[in-house]
């Protein structure tokens, strides 16, 4: 019999401000990521996904449509999967990003050679290159 999915529901904005999109690092982490996280408790996801950017960033965002839904495994069949949602979004205007204790840097991209710099796990990387030249 097969097991029920017991994995973790993750959500990730490929966040437009100005005329870049937004890539930050976690402390100790060695790729580049969305920004984004898990919801909490009786959240509902677009929320989460304004908490989440608030939290990193510390900006106010607009949540625009579901771009994506894939499980990442981490290479590993067996391992727990998480389910990523990946929505547009968009800082508000004349709002700046200023970076909090979970996140150590932030980088801007707006094409896709800029993106070849920053190391990103693919499933996150494909999705923002959609919106790259």
């Amino acid at each position: 019999m097969e097991e029920n999915f017991v994995g973790q529901v993750t959500l990730k904005a490929v966040l437009k401000y100005k005329d870049s999109f937004v890539l930050v690092k976690e402390e100790g982490g060695d790729h580049w990521i969305l920004p984004g996280g898990r919801l909490n408790v009786g959240e509902q996801a677009e929320d989460g996904l304004i908490r989440e950017i608030k939290e990193e960033l510390s900006v106010d965002s607009e949540i625009g449509k579901i771009l994506s839904v894939n499980a990442y495994h981490g290479g590993e069949k067996k391992k727990t999967p998480k389910l990523f949602v990946f929505y547009l979004a968009t800082v508000l205007p004349n709002q700046e990003i200023t970076i909090n204790a979970e996140i150590v840097d932030v980088a801007y991209v707006s094409n896709k050679k800029e993106l070849e710099k920053y190391p990103m796990h693919e499933n996150q990387k494909s999705v923002l290159e959609k919106f790259l030249d």
